[in-house]
């Protein structure tokens, strides 16, 4: 994508972090923004902030985990705006357990956001980018866990490693009927956030990252170089695999 000058976005999870820094620096470049949040009245704080500073700004609650909300959301974009051309699928939580021991109420809780979530997001915002007939991108934000899993994280990882998939069979899909609509899922390391306080990359670096990646269709963000070893490592041992069939 090469033109961000009213262009127009729905960010989701954008009261903080991850998501805040991407809607900033969307409006930046002159994109028309809704802005959405579980806690409504941090996304309103949020999108007051972006509006003073002259940005097209709509503020939105959102409990991405209903489809038939963010449907209403989609459809309140295009209402507003007059078309959709760009959607960041980034609400997310995480929780800690062992996989054996965590409840079913916890394997819900997460993936019902960070996975879920996401499709619901696919399903209501594609479309309508497809409908404009024009350039376009889907930015889904998984995490480090989607390559490199980590002990205690069996929700979490389990989540994002969905997102990867989706995101590779989304571009695919995009492809095979002909759509200008590119798809990159990032991969943040740690980034600090409300989720991860001790993190040692700022927000604002993953917002570059995904901005440069919707300019220069990049299909796979990531932010850091973190953990690159057992990344590569796990990836050559998975290729190295084919060598043990036994025919």
């Amino acid at each position: 994508m090469k033109t961000f000058e009213d262009r127009v976005a729905v960010v989701t999870g954008a009261a903080s972090g991850i998501g805040l820094a991407v809607a900033e620096r969307l409006a930046l470049a002159g994109v028309r923004l809704v802005m959405t949040d579980l806690d409504g009245d941090a996304v309103d704080a949020a999108g007051r902030a972006l509006r003073d500073r002259g940005s097209a700004v709509e503020a939105l609650q959102l409990d991405v985990r209903d489809p038939d909300a963010v449907e209403r959301v989609a459809e309140l974009v295009v209402r507003r705006f007059g078309a959709l051309h760009i959607a960041v699928n980034n609400a997310g939580i995480v929780n800690r357990g062992l996989a054996w021991e965590l409840s079913l109420a916890d394997w819900h809780r997460v993936l019902d956001v960070n996975l879920w979530g996401v499709i619901h997001g696919v399903r209501s915002f594609v479309p309508r980018i497809v409908a404009t007939g024009d350039e376009g991108h889907v930015v889904n934000v998984a995490s480090m866990a989607a390559v490199h899993p980590q002990e205690r994280l069996g929700p979490y990882t389990v989540a994002k490693h969905g997102v990867l998939g989706l995101s590779d069979v989304l571009r695919a899909d995009l492809a095979a009927v002909g759509a200008p609509v590119g798809v990159s899922v990032v991969f943040p390391g740690r980034i600090r956030t409300a989720m991860n306080p001790i993190g040692s990359v700022e927000p604002s670096t993953v917002a570059r990252n995904v901005f440069d990646a919707i300019e220069q269709q990049r299909p796979y963000v990531f932010t850091d170089d973190h953990s690159a070893g057992p990344v590569e490592a796990r990836l050559q041992g998975i290729l190295s695999a084919r060598a043990d069939v036994i025919p």
